[in-house]
């Protein structure tokens, strides 16, 4: 069918709700074509954290009929796959977000449908709580209704695969194929939920879960619960699932003076008191340093799936200070470093996984630790592959996964990234340095003096819409095709294509680093600065990432000025 016969069908077919009716009838009118052309002119693909988009009416939205075809997409993968595996079911969790449960509750009579056990969370649970679910039941297949840190307008849709890890290729492409070569929706096998509940197709999830993962996790602390009494915390959840787990776990773990921000303990699916239910944005932090007291020296949130950790710490003259995801990385690194050498339990072969856009820091510290270091594609998916191949092949010990958009995970725990238990581990660093009569501030800028002094940061444009995303390809295609030879008056001497795998020294090109293919460019300059450029895989967005290295703060400083005014166009 073409754009305007899906969206008749989409108008008329008494399957479909009546509000989804109205509004799809509203799209056929001729001064709709560009909203039309937005709603139904694609279908939603797997990107870095699942299918991700905007509420509403058509194939290229989130809504119960999409996520109809995409849990129709991974039935009918997780029935080619029954004969490989001893695995069976899967677990379904989701945020708080707008409809969160109505579509885990519609993911649930599709795979009911096809005889599928499901084990639903009966209330809101953290993304690291369902992937560690899944694999304490040896679920095939685990599905989470969130959209991450994106605003309220957004929902998505997570599938994780056995290993406990979001899915790669070729599954990914497989569920998208199987989504394509549905014809027609309301042909899709569906059971209604209250009768799959009464059927025993589907089954509650409740506190088992929390008591497991509470378990698992503590056994993970590197701290001291003594050093744990006396630091002053303030944790937010942003609306959303980490007030479930976070505060808890603090407590088992000694921390006695700890406040939450109340209102934003209540799970809100428009995140009403932040301008955007991001971590890595300061201003989420707002009203969590309006309720600080004097005493308080470190803030902790996650976001609406707990999965990611934004920190603030005071310095020594009380000042409070944001900290990127390379920093927080940096510091749980030392940490852990810390703690394992000082126990004796720095394994021979241990790993330490990054992304390609993830500060060079922490592969120094890892390396000059003796660790090895693996650099994978942005997403935690790949970190999780890279940590079981290694462990499997190498027969070493996977330390730490980390990305720089604010993602950590020690253990074998869960699968994803883990906000809960990084906001453990920094809580009691915090607690550790404070009894060494340090902040992390102090630590943060020792390590610096020991490795050099390092500058990472973030910028994004944003390009709305089908124009949108040309628009995106476009400057990722000019960039391939004519690189800057010069950036701020520094050479490019490297240039690294993702895409095509291979590297650009100079006149010579060799092959890349062989990972799987993405529209992802890095530039290398003289002076050991780089750019790395890359479209968002879950938001509408071009990402420029920029690391600099050298002996001076505020040299790199302005040097980070003149390389993003040269490089980038508003």
């Amino acid at each position: 069918m073409n754009i305007l016969e899906t969206v008749n069908f989409w108008a008329k077919n008494p399957y479909f709700d009546p509000k989804t009716r109205a509004e799809a009838k509203m799209l056929l009118a001729d001064d709709k074509e560009i909203e039309r052309e937005d709603s139904f002119g694609s279908l939603l693909e797997f990107g870095t954290g699942g299918l991700r988009g905007i509420m509403g009416v058509g194939t290229n939205r989130i809504n119960r009929y999409t996520i109809q075809m995409a849990t129709e997409g991974v039935a009918r993968i997780i029935e080619g796959k029954k004969n490989e595996s001893s695995a069976k079911g899967v677990v379904i969790g989701y945020d708080s977000r707008h409809r969160s449960f109505e579509f885990a509750q519609v993911s649930s009579e599709v795979l009911a449908a096809h005889g599928i056990p499901v084990y639903l969370f009966r209330e809101i649970a953290p993304t690291p709580l369902v992937s560690c679910e899944l694999l304490r039941r040896n679920a095939i297949a685990g599905i989470i209704i969130t959209a991450s840190h994106n605003p309220p307008e957004y929902n998505g849709y997570k599938v994780y695969w056995e290993n406990g890890g979001l899915i790669v290729p070729p599954e990914d492409g497989q569920i998208i194929e199987e989504v394509r070569n549905i014809t027609r929706i309301d042909a899709i096998p569906t059971i209604a939920f209250e009768k799959a509940l009464q059927e025993g197709k589907v089954e509650w999830i409740d506190n088992e879960a929390d008591e497991y993962y509470l378990q698992t996790v503590r056994k993970l602390s590197l701290g001291d619960r003594e050093y744990n009494k006396k630091l002053g915390v303030v944790f937010t959840p942003l609306h959303g699932t980490g007030g479930r787990l976070v505060p808890e776990l603090l407590r088992q773990q000694g921390f006695e003076n700890v406040k939450v921000v109340a209102e934003q303990m209540l799970p809100d699916g428009d995140f009403s008191t932040v301008a955007s239910p991001n971590p890595e944005e300061i201003k989420s932090f707002e009203m969590a340093q309006s309720s600080a007291s004097a005493g308080d020296e470190l803030i902790l949130a996650n976001d609406p799936d707990a999965d990611r950790l934004g920190v603030m710490v005071r310095d020594a003259a009380k000042n409070w200070h944001w900290l990127s995801g390379n920093q927080i990385g940096v510091l749980i690194l030392d940490f852990i470093l810390s703690a394992l050498k000082q126990q004796n339990r720095l394994p021979e072969k241990g790993v330490v996984i990054t992304t390609v856009v993830t500060s060079p820091l922490v592969s120094k510290m890892a390396r000059e630790n003796g660790l090895h270091v693996i650099e994978v594609l942005t997403g935690f998916k790949w970190i999780r592959q890279a940590a079981l191949r290694f462990e499997k092949e190498q027969g070493g010990k996977f330390i730490l996964g980390m990305e720089e958009s604010h993602g950590f995970l020690m253990g074998s725990h869960s699968g994803d990234k883990d906000g809960i238990w990084a906001s453990m581990a920094f809580a009691e660093m915090a607690a550790a340095l404070k009894q060494m009569k340090l902040t992390p501030i102090d630590r943060l800028n020792q390590i610096y003096q020991q490795y050099g002094m390092h500058l990472d940061a973030l910028r994004a444009q944003t390009f709305k819409g089908a124009k949108g995303m040309a628009k995106i390809q476009q400057i990722m295609q000019e960039l391939r095709n004519s690189p800057p030879n010069t950036v701020a008056g520094q050479a490019v001497v490297k240039i690294t294509d993702y895409l095509e795998n291979k590297i650009i020294y100079a006149n010579e090109t060799r092959p890349g680093p062989g990972l799987p293919q993405s529209n992802v460019i890095s530039l290398e300059m003289a002076d050991n600065s780089r750019i790395i450029a890359r479209p968002s895989g879950t938001e509408p967005k071009i990402k420029y990432y920029f690391n600099l290295y050298g002996k001076d703060s505020e040299q790199l400083q302005d040097r980070l000025a003149a390389i993003q005014a040269d490089f980038i166009s508003d």
